[in-house]
């Protein structure tokens, strides 16, 4: 039997328990070039919950009654493929399930790494290249200039604020407690760290960069981003990484265009799925930071795919540290 999470019906603005269900059901026969995966870790993303709802975006969304998505980690059962036998260690959308029937197209086998596997679905994984490809290609940090890095506990903007830290620039993270506050700059090693739910919110944000901002990773939106604005300097560059906060109420920005104009700033969204030409090297070059432990890394494992739903509406409303991955089996 297989035992699977379920999209039951779209949020309504929060994210609920009552969005998903867990069923069992048959497993079924194997077709040519297809795969039998027991699914052993599951990584939970803030970009599922886009796909959760019918707006139009980069990716289809989920239809009622599919699989949650989620990329994971698992072992082969079976196979009709000639690329894969049973015992071989794969990556790919698994998603949120103990067993998964693959394409032979659709899963890798994960690389070899002194670390463990659970990484490659984090920093050394999708997430790491992701914030790679938003720090490295499009906010080009400078040593001597400011970035702010938003979300930047989470498993994508802790790696960005660390990418922009080795090449000198000065880096300021933006969460949601003290407690992410304290992560961030004792353990990443960020130069700063802001609260934007501490009352002296504005007044720590002009302390912080005195000197206006040059780059900003982002992966809130709504208000916060907005608030930053007016802080940006000449040629600076703005990522879009994630909207989350977005993704949770609806937000028009009021954005002066000829402020932009004016201060010659540049502004792309991206997805990392555009670059998949560019992963395997990516990868290579985070996995180096990490063994010399240039880049260091969070996980949190929560063990039972019953506890997904709890653990990723955590993880959308701000109570989750680095990582957050369920151990399946």
């Amino acid at each position: 039997m297989n035992t699977k999470i379920i999209l039951r019906n779209r949020p309504n603005q929060t994210v609920t328990k009552d969005n998903f269900q867990c069923i069992d059901a048959d497993i079924e026969p194997l077709k040519s070039g297809q795969v039998l995966v027991l699914n052993q870790w599951l990584s939970l993303d803030p970009y599922v919950r886009g796909r959760m709802s019918e707006r139009k975006s980069y990716a289809p969304s989920m239809e009622l009654g599919d699989v949650v998505i989620g990329e994971g980690i698992g072992i082969v059962l079976d196979s009709q493929s000639d690329q894969f036998k049973a015992g071989d260690k794969v990556i790919g959308m698994l998603g949120w399930q103990t067993h998964a029937i693959m394409n032979s197209t659709a899963i890798k086998l994960i690389p070899q790494t002194p670390f463990s596997e659970t990484w490659l679905l984090g920093a050394a994984g999708m997430p790491g290249i992701t914030a790679w490809i938003g720090m490295m290609d499009i906010c080009k940090p400078q040593a001597g200039q400011t970035l702010f890095i938003s979300s930047a506990a989470g498993s994508v903007g802790s790696v960005a604020g660390q990418l922009a830290k080795l090449q000198g620039a000065n880096v300021v993270g933006v969460v949601g407690s003290e407690e992410k506050c304290a992560y961030v700059q004792d353990v990443l090693n960020f130069d700063s760290c802001l609260s934007y739910k501490h009352s002296s919110w504005p007044s720590n944000l002009n302390q912080s960069a005195p000197n206006g901002i040059d780059g900003i990773f982002e992966n809130v939106g709504g208000t916060l981003f907005d608030e930053l604005i007016p802080q940006m300097n000449p040629f600076s560059r703005i990522a879009i990484c994630g909207l989350i906060a977005e993704g949770l109420e609806e937000h028009f920005h009021s954005i002066n265009l000829r402020t932009l104009l004016a201060k010659r700033m540049l502004i792309q969204g991206f997805i990392v799925s555009d670059h998949v030409s560019r992963w395997r090297e990516i990868q290579k070059q985070l996995i180096d930071l990490i063994v010399k432990q240039k880049i260091q890394v969070y996980e949190k494992i929560t063990e039972g795919l019953q506890n997904a739903p709890q653990t990723f509406i955590d993880l959308l409303e701000g109570r989750c540290l680095g990582k957050q991955i369920i151990k399946l089996s």
